[in-house]
Parts: structure tokens; sequence; C-alpha cells
């Protein structure tokens, strides 16, 4: 209803809330404020209470009694201040009593609403009531205007003037009681009846369409002290207030505010409020009917502005608000429930559309779309049908936010719709991606529907969905697998199609070893029958889609020259597990062989040995070539295929070869049953392969054997191409090779057996470059073995075949160091002479001229010794040790040949040498001195011999000075000796250089006299000799002592004696003296 005038409804409802709380004692109020003493009006209500007590009267019968009894004090004319009491005591009861007469029934049928009780009958009985009283009433406003007047002053006047407003507003007279009220509140602004006389102002303001006032009025209610029994309709009042004065956002605010103090006064269900399942409904009748009268204003509110965009604004503004969350849900219903009354349908579906924008994640925002999706259907609006079902897949779907905070029962209500609306949308979206043309548009409209056709299956795949489908949804996977792959996810399809073809299997044991193939494919087969045969195809047919989608992931990353290694090799290894699987589950489908043999291709190229043995023995074994092994291939690539990383690490370290286990045979190749062209390059492929993996593997024996097979499979091609041409020059060199690591493997262990595998490949494989190698590296077993001749015999024909092959520039020293060993010094040292005839200079050539020389004299071959130290020595000046030591060794030559003249140059080149080393102050180890020192003395003593030999004749001067010149001459030498300072040299050349002294004096003295002199003058000349000798024989002496004084220093020899006999000679006096006697000392004492 729209309040438009003071109804008696209204009045009723204030009278009752008067009568039920306004009615109170002065003399409470007089005692709470003036506790002095007890007056006259105390003891008249303390009286009657003792009375009533023991006389059980009513309500009605006390006041009734109280008041004679007041009423005959007044005849007694007490004086003023009592007199005064007894009437505002007076007043007191007769409003009591009237308002008891008036309003205890009244208020117990209002109190009792919430029971059932009608309002309407409790409305009859009030204006029964007041026709009754109306008298009684004008008489007791009468008193109190008359008390009013008397006693302008009196404490007690506040509730006196409130009682009188409150009659004039029972007898309607409106302005009357709205005076009285605005001095009540002028004169005690804190009034304990505040609330309810702002309130009463406010529906007198209302009813005079003074709505400002009013709502100034309803605003003090709100704010005052205990107004909780004003509070809810002073703002609902409000509201229309606001409403009235067309403040419609206001309004709308205010009408919120109703439905929020609504909710607060709901204490006893307030923890049972929630957004999910709530209405007003279950308020109790007056709240309820407030809150609906409320919701039907907001709803024409809105209405008159924007509608659903106000509402919004409004909800929006006050999410701040406890309450709202808990009904904004209900406003919009409301709104659009109005909007469709009125026929506005766009206007309602905005309605609904609105709410589901603002609270998406809310139950009620699913329940409003349905709500809004028959809107839709209605009006035959299929397109926004189909949006507005895509957008509820999204927003309430998987993978929402609603869904994961949702209850398992909101998920269950949503659940049905959810299926089918995902279901229409993806098979619409699949059949539009079928007629795109090839290009992007046709990728990306099957990304859309891959996405369609996920959110689907994920749907159809949750538990609470079984009892909900109508169809099995295999077919529905394989088209989102296919989907996937036209959009080029081929990830999402690969695992997809994975799903399809080996879901049913999954759960199998897969740590089983290869014993256990037979039962791993008698779950496979048992898994199949429970299947019709559709389903089989559909699973064979996505088996087989594994392998093509895993390529698919491979290509890109193996153009991609920054690919990642690590994610390439494991989509590898992901190819080849597929190929595997395939394999096993439909080993008789001809496209398992083509997947072995690029298996074979695949796992050889990534060096995966294990797989490319388990690929070529399944090939192998299915033509025929070899024997079927202890267990079927096929379920052998099986178990390896569903083996783990670490089992699979621990199966490689097994040598897993087709032919370890004897039971498997390699075959000839099969004579009078040739294979097909395509199978027998099947074969060829897989044993080139095969045996080039078991030679990466180091397997060289195996790898021997394999490429004999291959080479004959080979060999089958009546006209075999360039590339079988050049695979076979391959593999023959390869099978040379396997040979020849043979006997690298057995070289340190068995080298006998190594020098056989190598001397074997050129029997095999001459034309091979390891037939070469062989030959060479037997040589040097052998040697490393010191089987000498063994290595000559291999060795020298070697030699002669490949007189220029890199390998043969080695032999000579191979030859020579055999030679050497057997003491065959001459071949060794001619061996040696061949290095220095090829090698460039450098030290390996002056070692080989050395060492010839030195074997030549090992063999006695003296004169190509000497030749060959004499190149040495004219060749290498460097080292100068060894070069002074092959002089040394030259002059030695010529000292057994007795050519002392070439001895002689030898020794001058020794000490030109010294000099020169010398002169660049180099430092001198001691052998280089005592080579020097020798040279030094040789040459002294040749030269000292041609001293003695010349001899002095007449004329002496002339003999003299050559033999002066062939001393000076020794001298010099001997002075290098003396020089050198070496122990066992200087005291002979010291020696020697003094008897060269004592022999020029004693040859003077002997020297030819002229014959021409007299007596006379041949004295004088024989004086004059002993002049000229005496300085060399001093000279003599002094050398001699020079010679002696080294014993003192501890160095004595032969040549040290020797001066010491020759000084007893030469100075007796000193040195020949006889040794005094023990017995002479003691004859002197």
């Amino acid at each position: 209803m729209t309040p438009s005038k003071p109804t008696l409804s209204l009045l009723v409802s204030c009278m009752i809330i008067a009568g039920a709380s306004g009615c109170k004692s002065t003399l409470d109020t007089q005692a709470n404020n003036n506790p002095k003493r007890a007056t006259l009006t105390d003891l008249a209500k303390q009286q009657p209470q003792v009375s009533l007590d023991s006389l059980a009267l009513t309500k009605a019968q006390r006041s009734q009694k109280l008041a004679q009894i007041y009423q005959q004090l007044l005849t007694l004319e007490p004086n003023p201040e009592v007199r005064t009491h007894v009437e505002y005591r007076l007043v007191q009861i007769k409003t009591e009593n009237l308002e008891e007469q008036m309003f205890g029934e009244l208020e117990t049928t209002v109190l009792d609403e919430d029971t059932g009780v009608n309002p309407l009958a409790a409305e009859q009985k009030a204006l029964q009531q007041f026709k009754q009283n109306d008298q009684q009433l004008v008489k007791l406003i009468a008193e109190y205007q008359t008390l009013l007047q008397r006693y302008p002053n009196r404490a007690d006047n506040e509730h006196l003037q409130y009682q009188l407003a409150k009659a004039l507003d029972l007898q309607g007279q409106l302005d009357e009681s709205l005076i009285e009220m605005e001095s009540l509140l002028s004169r005690y602004p804190n009034t304990q009846y505040l609330a309810e006389l702002n309130f009463r102002r406010g529906e007198i303001y209302y009813n005079l369409q003074d709505y400002p006032a009013a709502i100034s009025a309803y605003k003090q209610v709100q704010s005052a002290d205990n107004n909780d029994k004003y509070l809810l309709n002073s703002i609902y009042m409000s509201g229309w207030s606001l409403f009235k004065l067309n403040r419609l956002p206001e309004a709308d605010s205010t009408f919120l505010a109703v439905f929020d103090t609504i909710l607060a006064n709901h204490k006893p269900k307030q923890n049972e409020l929630t957004a999910t399942d709530f209405s007003f409904a279950s308020l109790s009748s007056r709240e309820q009917n407030l809150a609906i009268d409320a919701q039907r204003v907001l709803s024409i509110s809105l209405s008159q502005q924007q509608q659903s965009v106000s509402l919004v604004a409004l909800v929006t503004s006050k999410q701040d608000t406890r309450y709202l969350p808990i009904y904004q849900h209900v406003l919009f219903d409301n709104l659009a429930k109005f909007l469709l009354k009125q026929e506005l349908q766009h206007d309602a579906e905005l309605a609904y559309q609105a709410y589901i924008d603002l609270a998406q994640d809310n139950i009620w925002s699913a329940r409003y779309s349905l709500a809004l999706l028959e809107l839709y259907q209605r009006q035959g609006k299929f397109a926004s049908m189909h949006k507005l079902k895509n957008d509820y897949i999204n927003q309430y779907g998987l993978n929402s936010t609603f869904w994961s905070q949702a209850s398992a029962k909101h998920q269950q209500e949503l659940l049905p719709h959810l299926l089918a609306f995902s279901d229409e949308h993806s098979r619409r979206v699949y059949a539009n991606a079928q007629n795109q043309p090839a290009g992007i548009g046709r990728v990306s409209a099957f990304k859309a529907a891959a996405n369609a056709l996920s959110t689907y299956l994920q749907l159809a795949k949750l538990p609470q969905a079984s009892s909900l489908l109508s169809k099995d949804i295999h077919t529905d996977e394989y088209l989102f697998a296919d989907a996937n792959f036209e959009a080029q996810q081929f990830r999402q399809a690969l695992n997809s199609y994975k799903t399809i073809a080996y879901g049913e299997i999954s759960s199998i044991d897969e740590s089983v070893q290869a014993d256990q193939a037979n039962q791993q494919a008698d779950h496979l087969s048992q898994a199949n029958k429970q299947l019709n045969q559709e389903q089989i195809a559909l699973k064979k047919q996505a088996a087989y889609a594994t392998t093509i989608t895993i390529r698919e992931i491979l290509t890109p990353l193996q153009n991609q020259a920054n690919a990642n290694l690590d994610s390439t090799q494991v989509v590898l290894q992901e190819r080849v597990a597929l190929d595997k699987q395939f394999i096993a589950s439909y080993p008789d489908d001809k496209r398992a062989l083509e997947l072995a043999t690029h298996g074979a291709q695949y796992s050889f190229a990534s060096k995966n040995h294990l797989d490319l043995a388990q690929f070529s023995e399944f090939v192998l074994v299915t033509h025929g070539v070899i024997n079927q092994p202890s267990e079927k291939s096929a379920e052998q690539i099986a178990v390896v295929a569903r083996q783990t990383p670490d089992e699979l690490a621990s199966v490689q370290k097994r040598q897993a070869y087709i032919a370890l286990d004897k039971s498997s045979v390699i075959n000839p190749v099969q004579h009078g049953k040739q294979l097909p062209k395509t199978q027998l390059k099947q074969v060829q492929l897989v044993t080139q392969l095969y045996a080039h993996g078991l030679y990466q593997q180091s397997q060289y024996a195996l790898a021997e054997q394999s490429y004999n097979l291959a080479l004959k499979y080979l060999s089958v091609s009546q006209t075999p191409t360039a590339q079988q041409a050049t695979s076979r020059v391959e593999m023959r060199d390869l099978l040379a090779s396997s040979i020849y690591f043979q006997a690298q493997a057995n070289k340190n262990d068995n080298p006998q057996l190594a020098v056989v595998d190598l001397l074997r490949i050129s029997k095999a494989v001459p034309e091979s470059k390891y037939a070469v190698s062989g030959e060479f590296e037997a040589a040097n077993i052998l040697l490393s073995q010191q089987q000498w001749q063994q290595a000559i015999t291999v060795l020298v024909p070697f030699q002669k075949r490949y007189p220029k092959h890199q390998f043969s520039a080695s032999i000579p020293a191979k030859l020579a160091q055999s030679y050497e060993a057997l003491e065959q010094w001459e071949l060794a040292a001619e061996q040696l002479l061949i290095i220095v005839a090829n090698e460039p200079k450098g030290a390996l050539k002056r070692e080989a001229q050395y060492t010839a020389a030195e074997y030549y004299l090992k063999a006695d071959e003296t004169e190509k010794a000497r030749l060959t130290y004499r190149t040495y020595a004219k060749d290498y000046p460097e080292p100068f040790d060894v070069a002074q030591e092959v002089r040394l060794k030259m002059s030695e030559f010529y000292q057994v040949s007795n050519e002392p003249n070439k001895e002689y140059y030898w020794y001058r080149q020794i000490l030109t040498f010294h000099a020169k080393q010398q002169a660049k102050a180099n430092t001198f180890a001691g052998r280089e001195i005592e080579i020097a020192s020798i040279a030094a003395s040789e040459l002294a003593q040749a030269h000292q011999q041609t001293f003695i030999a010349i001899k002095l004749t007449a004329p002496l001067n002339k003999t003299l000075k050559r033999k002066q010149d062939a001393m000076k001459q020794a001298i010099d030498y001997y002075q290098q000796v003396l020089d050198f300072q070496r122990a066992q040299y200087v005291p002979q050349a010291t020696f020697n250089l003094a008897e060269m002294y004592r022999q020029l004096a004693a040859d003077v003295m002997d020297s030819e006299r002229p014959s021409d002199l007299d007596e006379l003058a041949l004295e004088e000349y024989e004086i004059l000799l002993e002049e000229l000798a005496y300085p060399f024989e001093e000279k003599a002496i002094e050398i001699h002592i020079s010679n002696t004084e080294r014993a003192w220093q501890n160095i004595y020899d032969q040549w040290i004696g020797k001066s010491f006999t020759t000084l007893t000679e030469l100075s007796p006096a000193l040195y020949n003296k006889q040794e005094v006697t023990h017995d002479v000392v003691e004859s002197i004492h």
C-alpha cells in the first residue's frame, strides 16, 4: 500500500506501541529525579499495593480505589505542595485506568500477532474502544492542560505533556498534538520519549505531505537511543517519503536498509540465512509483509529509472552491507517478474542477465541463466540460446571458479544441464570445423571443436554423470583426439589416442620380465574380448594414430636449430615406445613390419642398441631369416616398451643381442626362396643396421658375423644400385675394422691371438686400409713382446711392398731396434743410417748418426765407424759435450793407425771449440775440461818431444832460437793444462814444464863449442854458457818446488814425487839432507 493519510490502522499501531511502552508511573520518574524524601503521592502509591496484594484486586479495581482515595484527600484541603502531588497522581491514575480500558485487550492481541491472530480483528476492537471512552479522553485532556497551565515548571510535566500529546493524537487533533510534541522536544531535548515522539512527528508530517520534515523526524528516530520499537517502521517510512519526493536512488538505498534491519532482527534464524536458498517467505508474517511491500515499491522505483542498470548500481554501491549478498538475487528476480507483468520481456531478460553478470559464481546466477534461456526459447532466439548455453558451460563447468567452490548438491543440480549443453555445443562446433577449407581457419575451428569436446568428456567422465548419460562416449573420445590432431595440438591428440588404444590394459603390471610375455598377451586379448568389433577397430585405429601423431610432434623439434636436446630426446624415446606398443599389440598387421624397420633406423640413429636388436629381430624372425628365439620377439618388445626408465637401464646392462642366446641361429640366405622386393629391402636394411649397431657397441666378433650376413643379403641383388655398391664397400671396410678391433681387444691379454687377427685382415679384406694397418700393428705387437725375429719377418716384406707408405718411415727404427736386440750391430747401424738419410735435420738424425757409429764399433767395422764419427763431428758441433767426445774418438782412431798429424789435428779441434765455448762465457762440465786437458797435454808433449829433438850446435844463436820456439809452443799447451786445473793432469804438466827448463839448461851447457876459440876465449865462452843456463836451471827448480808444494794441499801423484826426486839432484842442500836419527839427538843432549 502507499501511505497517504493517517488511517485507523496506523493510529492503532501507534496507540498499541504507546500503551505497551509509554504508561510508566510518574512517581517512578520523580523517585529517580528527586530522591530527597517520600511524599504523599509515594505513600498513596505504596499503601494500596499492600491492600491490593492482600485483597487480590484487578488492575482496574486497584486504579478505581486509588482514584477514590486521592479524590478524598483533595476534600481535606491539604497544603499546596501536597495538593499538587495529589492532583498529578490522580491524573496519572485516570490515565492508567483509561489506557487499561482502551488498550489492555488490544495490546495482548497485537503482541500475539505472530501466533496467527488476524490484525483486522484487532483494528475493529480498537475502534469500538475509542467510541466508548471518548468522553473520558476529553476530560483527561482538559485535566492535562489545566495542570500544565497551573504548574508550568514541575518536573513531572515531561510525562504529563507526553500524555497530552498522545491523547490529542488519539482524538485526531494532529495539529494540537504536533504542537505539544514540538514543545516537549524543545523543553526536553533528551526526553525518554525521543524516539516515539519523533516517529509520531514523522507520521503526522508524512500525512501532511511534508515529506522533508517527515524524513528529518524519521532520521531522529533512527539516531535516538532505545529506538528498537520504531526503527524498522521509521526506515520503511523514510523510504516512502524519499519515493514521494522522487528521490528514487535514495529511496532504493533506504529500502535496502529495511531488508537489512529485518534480517538483523531475525536473530533466532540468523545463522541459517544463506543466499543459496533464501526467501523472505521464511520470515514472520509481519516482517514478510513489510519486506514484500518494500520490494514492490523498490521494483516500481527501479522501473522508473534505468531498471536493471539502476539495480546493479544500487547493489554495487552497497556491497559492504552485511545482508545484501543474502537477498540481492531476490531483488533481481522481483524486478524481472515485475517487468514481465508489464509485458517488458526484453527488459526482464536484461534484469536476469544483469544478475548473471554481477554474481557469476552464485548458484542463483546459474538458475537465472535457465530462466533467461526459457525466455529466449519462447521468443525463438536460437543464436542467443546457443551463446547462453556456451556461457553456461564456461561459467559453471568443471574448470570454473563456481564448480571448484560449489557444494555437491549444487554440482548435481547443474550437471544435467552442463552435459546437455556441452554435448550439443561440441557436435555443432565439430561439424562446423569439418566444413572449413584447409588453412588457418580450419585449424582454429578444430581447436574450438577440441575444446568443446574436452569440456563434454570431462563432464561425462564424472562418477555422478554415469546415470545421466544416454550414449557411449568412445566415439566422442575419438572425435576429441581427431579434433586435436586437425588443430595441430598433437600432444593432446596423442594422449587421447593412447587412452583409446591402450587405456583398457593400463592397470596391467608393467614390471613383468621377458618370460612373462605370454601373460601380458593374454591380458591384452582378454581386454579386447570385452569390446565389440567396432570398438576393437577403433582401438586399433587409435593405436596406429599414436605412431603418426608422435611423428608430427617430433618433426618441428628436429627441424629447429635451437630445439632443446633433452626435450627432443624424450620425444624420440616416446616414438620408439609407441612403435613397440603397436608392434606388440598387432604383430600381424603389415604396418608393424614398417614400424619395426623404421624403429631399427631410429634406434640406430639414437644409439639405442637394445631397441635396435629387438626391432631387427622382429623383422628377421617374421621374414624367416633367423630362427625364432626362446621368446616371441613381438612380446619381448612389448615387455621392454612397458618398462620404466630404471628397469630399461638395467636391461641395457645385459647383452641383449639377436645371436647371443644359442637358440637364435643366423641362417644363410634362403636359396630357392627369394624374398619379395619389399621384404628383401627390409632385411637388407635391418641386417646392416644391426651389424653397425654391434660395431658401435664394440661387439666386434658379433659384428663380424653380422656384416657377413648383411653382405650375403646385399649380394642377392642382381643389379645393385650405386648406393648398394657404396654400402658394400663400407661394410667390407667395417668387416675389416671389426677384425682389427678384435685384435685390439686381445692385444693386452692375448697378444699372440691379436697378431693372428691382424694378419688375417689382409686375407679376408685385402683391399681395406686395415690390412696395411693390421700388418704393421702385428709387427708392433711382436716388437712389444720382444719377438724380434718374427717382427723382422713382418717388417722387411712390408718395407719392400710399401716403400712409400707412411708406416714405412718408422720401419728402419723398428728394424734397428730388432737388430740391436739380436746384437746384429752392423745391420742395426745400416738401418740407422737409413734414418739419417731420410730424416730432416734434428735430434733424431743426429742421434741416429752417433748410434750408427757406435754400432759399427761394436761390429768391429772400424773404418765404417771412423767415417760415421767423422761425419758426425763435421755436421754436429752441438751438443758440445758429445761433439768433443767424437773429436777425441777421432784422435784415438789416428793414434791407433799411427797418423800423428791427423791425431794432433783433432786435438787442436778440441781446443779450438773449447776456446769458442769459453769465449761465449759458457761453463764447462768436468768431462769437457778433462777432454780439453787431454788434448792440450798431448799437444804439449808432442812439442816437448820436438824441443828435445833439437840439438844446440854452433852457431848457438840459430839452434837455440829454434829450440826456444819449440819450447814456447810446448809451454803454451802446458799452460792451458794448468789453466784447466784438472788434478790428474796439472802435476804432470808442471813436472814436464820444469824438466824442459832443466833440459834447456843442460842442453845449453852441452851445446857444441865454436871450433875457432882459443883456450881463454873458450873459458870465457863456458862462463857465458853457465850464465846463460843458470836462469833456466833456477826456473826448473822453482817450477819443481811449486809442484811439490801441492803435497801440502793433499795432492800427490808420481809427478809430484818425481819433482821431489829431481830437486834432490838440483838442490841437494835443501832436498837431499840426511835425516837426523834419534840417537844423534840424544847424544847432543
